[in-house]
């Protein structure tokens, strides 16, 4: 008897944990749908805030519902079971609810390239690749995001496409004078050049610790409740 109700209580906790992940994961994707669509189509404004990533900011918030969710779940785990198997769904949600919403993005644009140059999806798909490829050495959603670090909207037409890289854009002015500075000046330049180029990156690595810091801070906080229920 004991062992059935051991296996019925696990399967309670790997039905109840699979399902608040997945509710997890597609709250995450319907929020960067609707702020990609939404927001950061906005003039100025829209662009400055994909450059802040907004739509990452719910990823702590989300991983912390989830790992008190998981957390408060173990009360259905034996008490001896390993800290890893506790951890396993937490642990492979964190960089699914991280990296999908950029893959919703690059689907949208995709889209986005399509309509304004009334082509098919396939063929809008050949051009961002190319484009992709050509910016990053990558194609795909691992070329998208990897662009996205340093600029955060790509282009939508397939004339931006094609003179994105034009010498005469404000960032290469700015880089070129940077070159031709001495002293401190060269510096300050050197400086800004760097933190553009870079900012997008700190800026995901500081949502993701945030994010794997909650996720596990609210799983323990959530653990400590099931213990203190199945003692009674």
């Amino acid at each position: 008897m004991q062992v059935k109700s051991n296996h019925r209580h696990l399967g309670i906790y790997c039905l109840l944990g699979i399902l608040a992940c997945g509710l997890v994961i597609a709250l995450k994707l319907f929020i960067v749908w609707g702020i990609d669509s939404y927001v950061y189509s906005l003039p100025i404004v829209g662009g400055v805030l994909a450059t802040l990533e907004i739509t990452e900011i719910t990823s702590p918030i989300l991983l912390a519902i989830l790992g008190l969710a998981l957390g408060s779940l173990t009360y259905y785990l034996a008490s001896g079971t390993n800290l890893f198997a506790r951890l396993f769904l937490l642990l492979l949600t964190l960089p699914i609810v991280l990296l999908m919403g950029h893959r919703v993005r690059h689907s949208r644009w995709i889209q986005e390239v399509a309509t304004q140059e009334s082509v098919a999806i396939t063929q809008a798909q050949q051009l961002t690749d190319e484009f992709l490829q050509q910016e990053t050495s990558k194609s795909g959603t691992l070329g998208f995001y990897w662009y996205t670090a340093t600029r955060a909207n790509p282009p939508t037409r397939l004339s931006n496409l094609e003179t994105v890289n034009n010498p005469n854009s404000l960032q290469e002015q700015l880089v070129d004078l940077g070159k031709r500075q001495t002293g401190l000046v060269s510096l300050a330049f050197y400086i800004y050049n760097w933190l553009f180029e870079h900012a997008g990156w700190g800026i995901r690595t500081v949502y993701a610790l945030l994010s794997g810091f909650m996720g596990l801070s609210y799983f323990f906080k959530g653990q400590l409740w099931a213990n203190r229920q199945r003692r009674r």
